[in-house]
């Protein structure tokens, strides 16, 4: 933070409600800004880290995972059948 808020650029609620991208590119700008409430109380908006972009999330290898848990086994239907007649599942 600053080490006084007078340098800082003062706005208003007002404004931070109805010139939303406004008041955020000021903030970036200046790296904070003051919001000032018509009652006195004041509240300081910096900006924060940015997050990290969301990319395309690996999945794992079904295939290799069933291959090295069931190996090469295939079940009859008639078995997986029993297996879900019986509620084994």
């Amino acid at each position: 933070m600053s080490d006084t808020m007078s340098d800082m650029q003062k706005l208003t609620v007002r404004e931070l409600s109805r010139e939303t991208a406004r008041v955020l590119s000021a903030c970036d700008q200046a790296g904070e800004v003051v919001i000032r409430h018509s009652d006195g109380r004041e509240y300081v908006l910096t900006p924060t880290v940015p997050r990290r972009p969301r990319g395309k999330r690996q999945l794992p290898d079904f295939a290799k995972r069933m291959a090295a848990n069931f190996g090469s086994r295939v079940f009859s239907e008639k078995f997986v059948g029993g297996i879900l007649d019986k509620g084994e599942h």
